[in-house]
């Protein structure tokens, strides 16, 4: 569907224990994710204690999940080219149990720098019948972004998505549903013939998929810059939290 396809490769079963012990309460184990959605970042490393979780951190190509002994650790951001740091998190905390998805985000060239946002991940199952789904506006420049989750009857909205935030999870009827993100309440992006003022349409029109999900299923749906830096839009391959 974009130039973000292969990205789906990355989301394998790759499991990847750090610190693991087998005795003590610390020995509990979480995980967690990256995507790089800052467009001008380096290609970057995570160490988790000064070892590497993740190499080569491409923009818009999310990882897949690595164990982590639930406890703090040092997190780092490591340029290789460079041989330094780009971000040292002396103490992250990660509890037993818990699934993050963490977001790269921020400029490089700019004050603050490249930082991460941290999301809990929902484990727990829909109403029956149901699945719920979360959407990241990872774009550095589009502004607050509205949702529009369109069904035969109803229209789901999650409205005031900041750039490099995330929603909270929505529990909608299984199904398959014409998806459209706009830019404010510009909610003519619903119009017909043609739902100009779209920043993306999943709507299975112009090779843009239909989405479709299942009872059950938890999922995430991450808006990007295409071209970084860019003002044009697309999404990466959808992120299985549950099932």
């Amino acid at each position: 569907m974009n130039r973000f396809g292969i990205g789906v490769a990355a989301l394998g079963a790759m499991l990847i224990c750090v610190g693991c012990g087998t005795t003590t309460a610390s020995s509990k184990v979480t995980e967690l994710r990256m995507v790089n959605v800052a467009p001008t970042a380096p290609t970057l490393d995570l160490l988790i204690d000064n070892k590497t979780v993740f190499s080569a951190m491409a923009y818009g190509v999310p990882t897949a999940f690595a164990n982590v002994a639930a406890t703090s650790h040092d997190f780092k951001l490591f340029d290789p080219a460079a041989a330094t740091d780009v971000l040292d998190i002396p103490k992250e905390t990660f509890v037993a149990g818990t699934s993050y998805t963490y977001l790269m985000v921020g400029d490089a060239n700019s004050a603050t720098g490249i930082r991460v946002n941290q999301l809990v991940d929902d484990h727990t199952v829909a109403d029956k019948g149901n699945f719920k789904l979360r959407v990241v506006n990872g774009s550095p420049n589009a502004g607050a972004v509205n949702v529009y989750i369109v069904g035969t009857s109803a229209v789901t909205t999650i409205t005031g998505i900041a750039s490099n935030t995330a929603s909270a999870y929505q529990s909608v009827a299984s199904g398959g549903y014409p998806i459209y993100i706009s830019q404010g309440d510009h909610n003519t992006c619903l119009d017909t013939p043609l739902p100009v003022s779209c920043l993306v349409r999943l709507d299975g029109l112009n090779g843009r998929g239909l989405l479709s999900f299942q009872a059950g299923q938890n999922r995430t749906l991450i808006m990007v810059n295409q071209i970084p830096g860019g003002g044009t839009f697309t999404t990466l391959p959808m992120l299985a939290d549950l099932n």
